[in-house]
């Protein structure tokens, strides 16, 4: 009865209500989006680092990650063979990788430049390499380079480079691959990054047997601080285990006070626009003063009236807020599928962090949305509603 009562209520002024639910409606669809907005950004920076810097867990010498910026080439985790073989049996473990780092000088025509390499398994590897070649393919041996790189050496795939760098014995040394391949990872790896393989990066850097870091992927990364306790009981003296929050430091904590703190301004966004129903609440209520009297003279309670406005109210943010919601969902869900391409604003940045984003929003995360488009507009409703129990009927009728 006080329902239908509410939304006979909010249909005698149609335009003030049509206002007030599109505020809202633009609130919680700004909301959605910024929500789906911060979580991209934050998910793929984590996936991202995890995938090209870390793993899931990195294992390395503890003397390696003291000097880890000048990327040591003699700092070598022993037996790898052998110890892949034991992380391997570990429960929730997907996959071991062997990783060697190292700086280089890259030559090619007269042109020399500074660059990266990394020696991986070319063809099996988390970064998806075979995925990211413009050009040529997959083989066992080779160089693979950026496509910004090849353009500053004025290399073409099929052309050869000469590689010199500093071994493992603290001499130097120097051998030339045929460029197999020019991919595009869209991000700061195609200007300065190349792989080859892990025998030619041994090769090259005269390491006999072990690799630099050993990175281990999780079936679920959530189960990284467990799993690493697992691989700390079997690893050898020296060596040094950490999940990817450990190597993320103290970034990892400013990224989840950043969603805390973008969660607070969102709510705080929706309960200013849910003013608007304040403002209207009172509205009516000062226009129905007389109505509210004759009500409460022919028996209404206090306790039906505050129902009553705080329904009327709700109505309207909930209208409001619902389709926001959903609007956004469906905004994000398009907008996602494309992707959005920050390559000019961040593309000077040396940060594992693709230049393509993608909002994310789940089907969890518009729930919450829901409830907070619901709850919000609700709990400022109550606040005109409270003023109605204040009113005797007497009073109600002469104002």
């Amino acid at each position: 009865m006080i329902l239908k009562f509410a939304f006979r209520n909010v249909l005698r002024s149609r335009k003030r209500s049509f206002l007030t639910v599109i505020t809202i409606f633009f609130a919680a669809t700004l909301v959605g989006v910024a929500q789906s907005w911060v979580n991209g950004i934050m998910n793929l920076y984590i996936e991202n680092f995890a995938r090209y810097q870390t793993g899931h867990i990195r294992i390395t010498t503890e003397e390696f990650k003291k000097r880890e910026k000048f990327m040591p080439v003699d700092e070598i985790v022993p037996d790898v063979r052998k110890l892949i073989h034991a992380i391997k049996k570990i429960n929730g473990v997907k996959t071991v990788e062997e990783k060697i780092r190292f700086g280089i000088l890259l030559g090619n025509d007269g042109t020399t430049v500074q660059a990266t390499g990394a020696g991986i398994d070319l063809e099996n590897n988390s970064l998806d390499l075979r995925h990211k070649l413009v050009q040529g393919k997959i083989q066992k041996s080779g160089i693979y380079i950026g496509h910004e790189l090849a353009e500053k050496l004025g290399v073409v795939q099929g052309g050869k480079l000469l590689l010199a760098a500093k071994t493992s014995e603290g001499g130097l040394n120097g051998i030339k691959l045929r460029v197999e391949g020019i991919y595009r990872f869209n991000m700061f790896y195609d200007k300065k990054y190349f792989f080859i393989g892990l025998d030619d990066a041994k090769k090259l850097l005269k390491i006999h047997g072990g690799a630099t870091e050993l990175f281990i992927y999780t079936d679920d990364i959530s189960d990284s601080d467990a799993i690493k306790q697992k691989i700390v009981s079997i690893l050898p003296a020296g060596l040094k285990a950490e999940t990817w929050k450990e190597q993320l430091g103290d970034f990892y904590s400013v990224l989840e006070s950043s969603r805390t703190f973008y969660a607070f301004i969102e709510i705080i966004i929706l309960f200013l626009a849910s003013f608007v129903i304040i403002n209207t609440m009172m509205m009516a209520i000062f226009e129905r003063l007389r109505e509210i009297g004759t009500m409460k003279a022919m028996g209404m309670t206090d306790r039906e009236l505050f129902l009553n406005f705080t329904c009327e109210g709700a109505i309207l943010g909930i209208t409001g807020g619902v389709a926001g919601a959903v609007t956004g969902f469906i905004l994000i869900t398009i907008v996602s599928a494309y992707g959005v391409d920050l390559s000019s604003q961040v593309s000077g940045i040396e940060m594992p962090f693709e230049y393509i984003v993608r909002p994310i929003i789940t089907i969890r995360e518009l729930f919450i949305a829901l409830i907070i488009s619901i709850t919000v507009p609700t709990v400022a409703a109550m606040i005109p509603a409270r003023y109605v129990r204040k009113l005797m009927p007497a009073e109600a009728l002469r104002k």
